[in-house]
């Protein structure tokens, strides 16, 4: 697939071949730093692609094996089995987004916080903290809770200073780019429009997609079966826990699904919209009690294994195939672009982000419409020499380009040119 928003937002940062898009204030550095060795020295998104593809299997791997240490058993494979096969992580595997890493991280961190080890729990949280902070701040809460009440102080001071790490490197961020962690925790809750809310319908229709339910997106109708998925999920974790209930695994799997509901919370009840891939962390916790509930009945078991993985892998092909023939149009249009530009160049826009990543210019992207004046920040630009490149499609363009020069693209994609003043 071609690259995405987010992920041009990401992997800008330390790319030598493209000057870093607009950061705003709720990203964090982890993602940049992990696609970093790789967008230094090329800009093929092939080989991002194999990186990310090799990065996180080896941290599903990891993150599990945590848990062999817990209860050497088939049913953790099963749990990691079960996620692997979650559309979500066949989507997101191999792009630069940061929910799966925060999932397996969490994963990791309740391993590690249950076998006593503190290295790899400080490490785990360090992994969360720096890719979602907030993630981070909720996955610690019932980690903390349990380490003081099992009295494992060490484990506690590992939670404390991996969540530093983190939280550190993002209010100095704060202090250098934002203004202040003040003006940056503001910022950040406009951004993903926090306050009290209930988004369970819009995450229950948008279980097979659209990848976010914003900015005008219609997240369509609930799909029976994803329903019936969706549903089951902590019907069969319960199931789980009953069957351990009387058994030393009982008070791990608690510990999981404590802290999968807590991490369920906020993007239900706090964040009023809705993406698939924010519940990754859940589905990642969860997997446990689910493979643990296949002691019960193992034939029945494997028919609903083989449900899940046949179900999952129908939704990630159609997502996969609608997401990639979306982004080769954009890309076609990337090329028809590529002999006009001048640099230096803005690329401002639909697609901006993306576009400005695979044509080396600086870039401002728009979600649904252009405003009625020209950004201050795209004027500066025009003022210091830069030829704008405005790219819409499927919205009216603003006034003040109705003489600029104009150029059709590939699909519904249009251009507009405006020279440097």
């Amino acid at each position: 697939m071609g690259i995405g928003w987010d992920e041009a937002v990401y992997a800008s940062q330390y790319a030598a071949h493209a000057p870093p898009a607009v950061y705003s204030a709720p990203r964090a550095q982890g993602m940049p730093l992990l696609v970093a060795p790789i967008v230094a020295i090329t800009d093929d998104v092939v080989v991002l692609r194999i990186w990310l593809t090799l990065v996180s299997s080896a941290a599903l791997f990891g993150a599990f094996a945590v848990w062999l240490r817990v209860r050497n058993h088939w049913v953790v494979p099963l749990a990691a089995l079960l996620l692997a096969g979650c559309w979500l992580s066949l989507f997101y595997g191999n792009q630069a987004m940061p929910n799966l890493y925060v999932a397996l991280g969490a994963v990791a961190a309740t391993g590690f916080l249950l076998t006593g080890t503190p290295l790899g729990l400080g490490a785990s949280m360090m992994l969360v903290s720096l890719m979602r902070p907030t993630d981070a701040l909720v996955l610690a809460a019932p980690l903390a809770a349990y380490a003081l009440w099992q009295r494992r102080f060490r484990e506690l001071a590992a939670l404390a200073a991996g969540l530093a790490i983190g939280w550190g490197q993002w209010m100095a961020e704060a202090a250098v780019r934002f203004g202040g962690v003040t003006e940056r925790l503001g910022a950040a809750g406009e951004h993903n429009d926090t306050g009290l809310t209930n988004t369970l319908g819009e995450q229950a229709r948008a279980l097979d997609g659209p990848t976010l339910c914003r900015f005008g997106v219609e997240c369509g109708d609930v799909s029976p079966l994803l329903l019936i998925w969706w549903i089951a999920i902590p019907l069969v974790a319960g199931a789980g826990l009953w069957a351990a209930r009387h058994t030393a695994w009982f008070r791990p799997l608690a510990l999981a699904t404590a802290t999968a509901v807590a991490m369920a919370l906020p993007y239900f009840f706090y964040v009023d919209y809705a993406a698939p891939r924010f519940l990754l962390p859940v589905y990642a916790l969860l997997a446990l009690p689910v493979a643990t509930a296949a002691l019960l009945a193992p034939i029945p078991a494997v028919a609903g294994v083989a449900a899940h993985l046949i179900l999952q892998g129908a939704v990630a092909v159609a997502m996969s195939s609608s997401t990639r023939a979306d982004r080769d149009v954009m890309n076609a249009a990337a090329e028809e672009l590529r002999p006009r530009i001048k640099r230096p160049c803005v690329i401002y826009g639909q697609g901006g982000a993306q576009l400005g990543y695979l044509l080396g210019c600086e870039s401002q992207a728009i979600a649904q419409r252009f405003g009625d004046t020209m950004p201050r920040r795209i004027q500066k630009f025009r003022e210091r020499g830069y030829d704008i490149i405005l790219t819409h499609r499927g919205v009216k363009p603003p006034a003040y380009t109705d003489d600029w020069k104009r150029q059709d693209l590939p699909g519904p994609w249009r251009a507009r040119f405006g020279e440097a003043s």
